[in-house]
């Protein structure tokens, strides 16, 4: 039954919303630069709160450059990390998710709640340094970013190969550690290789059907048929390029086909929501593009929901297709924290 906005926002304010992907952490980095020390809570919050959302991933380290920071640096990653751990604990509203139990907390919406991931793991040295790394925070995974590393072959290789040898080292100290993996950025090759040494439910924090629109990133209809077989879930990307071959076309209607086409194969228990939004630091996304020759549209947002406040948009849109409460407030949070409960520990790791 199709919701009216203001039952949507109701909705949303009862229930746990989780963006499955952010970059912000990188962002709350660059204020601290610039003599900032509280723009999580100064000016990233309020985002939240319009749009609803009680827990974010965040992305402390990677394999990518943003304006010169090199994310995959050590004293690049150890800052970015090291800020982001000191303006989630000043705040006594925000929580860092290290277990199952601060998973419950974020179910019944006690604060904001924030797990942290790297997206590439090309400053990872070795399965100890895996290991230090969780014990500061990190909690999820991503292999690599589009290009190639000593891991795996992203979704940007011409001739992708699987996982190497460290790659499949890495993933078994990451389930001993009872990490997240996400398999967003991989090859299709090394997507399914990741899968046939990953012992828990895969995550894909921000992608689309590859069916509705061709871009590399996108995920088959056989990657998506696995996913839900395998209890996973799939955080939707609110990225146009994503969305749509043609980019006028990515509307919040258009990337409710994707969420219908994905329920198709998988079931709706596989939806989520990543929509990698970027206009907290569209400045650095600008000069980013300008320098590689990208498209002025590359960074553009779905139409109608461009920023994180008007993620009830997008929601209203999924109501007007037929998704019901229920599998709603799945898609909203409900399905990535079980997965990741199923993942991370019950009681603490010791430090």
């Amino acid at each position: 039954m199709k919701r009216s906005p203001e039952e949507i926002q109701d909705l949303m304010r009862r229930v746990p919303v989780v963006d499955m992907h952010s970059d912000y952490a990188v962002e709350l980095y660059r204020r601290e630069s610039d003599g900032v020390s509280d723009a999580l809570r100064r000016e990233h919050a309020p985002a939240l709160e319009a749009g609803g959302v009680s827990m974010e991933v965040l992305t402390v380290a990677g394999d990518f450059d943003i304006d010169g920071l090199r994310l995959w640096e050590r004293r690049m990653m150890h800052g970015i990390l090291d800020a982001t751990r000191r303006q989630i604990t000043a705040d006594p509203d925000f929580h860092l998710v290290l277990d199952a139990a601060d998973l419950r907390a974020a179910a019944r919406r006690e604060g904001t709640h924030f797990m942290l991931a790297f997206e590439g793991i090309r400053g990872v040295e070795d399965a100890a340094d895996l290991r230090l790394l969780h014990a500061a925070g990190l909690r999820a995974i991503i292999l690599t970013h589009n290009e190639r590393n000593l891991a795996a072959d992203g979704c940007g290789e011409p001739l992708p190969g699987g996982l190497s040898n460290f790659g499949r080292s890495i993933l078994r100290e990451a389930a001993e550690l009872r990490m997240v993996l996400d398999l967003v950025h991989l090859s299709d090759p090394s997507f399914f290789d990741a899968l046939d040494h990953w012992p828990f439910p895969p995550v894909v924090s921000h992608s689309n059907a590859r069916a509705l629109c061709s871009h590399r990133r996108n995920l088959t209809d056989e990657q998506i048929r696995e996913i839900g077989r395998r209890g996973g879930v799939i955080g939707l990307n609110f990225l146009s390029l994503f969305i749509d071959d043609d980019r006028s076309r990515a509307t919040t209607d258009r990337l409710a086909d994707h969420a219908v086409h994905i329920a198709s194969l998988a079931g709706p228990d596989a939806l989520g929501l990543g929509p990698d939004y970027a206009d907290y630091y569209m400045d650095a996304m600008q000069r980013w593009m300008r320098r590689d020759g990208l498209p002025p549209d590359t960074m553009d947002f779905v139409a109608g929901a461009e920023h994180v406040g008007l993620l009830p948009v997008f929601v209203h849109a999924l109501s007007a297709r037929g998704f019901s409460d229920g599998e709603l407030t799945g898609i909203l949070g409900g399905n990535a924290l079980r997965v990741y409960s199923t993942i991370l520990p019950d009681t603490p790791e010791p430090s």
